[in-house]
């Protein structure tokens, strides 16, 4: 659970308003509001404040956000750069892994670390390849045959950092438990597999999630579309109060509200123009295709 979730919950278990928390915390009740909405963080002495309230450890506060940045906290890791001088179209297959987490960098690198804490061999089970021709770049994570993808599904975890100077189109395929998005802006991402748990946070762009395998999507402070291509799933999207344009296509496709009931929207021609007026004021757009699909909306 990430901290602004878990602050929420906290709160309501002490049934405190959220202006009567700032109080106790002696600060606006705009901080808190921005603090449960996942637009920012407390500073270290407002963690601690939170920490001695709530009787929580800093560490249970923020273990979700630990998984997002702490990034040498593991035992064994395997790190690979690359230099770009030119755009490319960016093709990623990661093969299997326990988490994979893309972000931006303002370097002119692409960067590869593999990280684990039980994988004592990280560095010879487990390979970066890297195929570029003047267009595109293909990057292979590659397993050796000693290595299951029950114990990579498991205890690997892959960090790609994107130069979004020369990468505006990135594909990503393999199998992985979760896949998180953040801090980054593109023209166009497209995922491919089986992916159980995603989060977009910070992000702007189109992403286009192919998967057949039921999702649970959090998305927080996101700018773009969010296509669902599925065949025969039942996902869930977390949209933590932003204002939706919801589009269905496809055929026998819907959504669901929280409580599993149908939401009445109407079908969608794809040559829809996007662009208008009123379809901007929305924070974005949630695309549902594919085929016998289903949906579930929770704000």
């Amino acid at each position: 659970m990430i901290f602004a979730d878990k602050l929420k919950e906290l709160r309501k278990a002490k049934n405190l308003s959220q202006e009567q928390l700032a109080e106790k915390l002696y600060v606006s009740r705009q901080a808190i509001t921005k603090w449960e909405n996942g637009t920012g963080l407390p500073d270290i002495e407002n963690l601690v404040a939170i920490s001695n309230l709530f009787n929580e450890s800093l560490d249970s506060l923020l273990s979700e956000e630990k998984a997002l940045m702490s990034k040498h906290d593991f035992l064994f890791e395997s790190r690979t750069e690359y230099d770009l001088d030119e755009d490319k179209t960016m093709d990623i297959n990661f093969g299997t892994a326990h988490e994979v987490i893309v972000e931006r960098t303002t370097s002119e690198k692409i960067e590869v670390l593999l990280a684990s804490n039980k994988m004592n061999y990280l560095a010879e089970q487990v390979k970066v390849k890297i195929e570029e021709n003047k267009k595109r770049m293909d990057v292979f994570v590659k397993h050796t045959t000693d290595l299951t993808d029950t114990t990579a599904k498991k205890d690997l975890f892959i960090f790609v950092k994107i130069p979004q100077k020369f990468v505006a189109h990135l594909e990503l395929n393999g199998i992985t438990e979760n896949l998180k998005i953040r801090d980054i802006d593109f023209e166009n991402l497209e995922f491919g597999g089986k992916c159980k748990n995603a989060m977009v946070i910070n992000a702007d762009g189109h992403i286009e999630l192919d998967c057949s395998e039921d999702m649970d999507v959090d998305i927080r402070d996101f700018k773009g579309k969010i296509d669902f291509n599925q065949w025969k799933a039942t996902s869930t999207v977390h949209t933590n109060g932003a204002k939706v344009y919801f589009r269905r296509i496809g055929n026998r496709n819907r959504f669901l509200d929280e409580n599993g009931a149908i939401l009445d929207f109407s079908k969608s021609n794809r040559r829809e123009n996007l662009n208008t007026e009123e379809i901007q004021k929305y924070d974005y757009i949630v695309e549902i295709a594919g085929f016998k699909a289903e949906l579930k909306v929770t704000k």
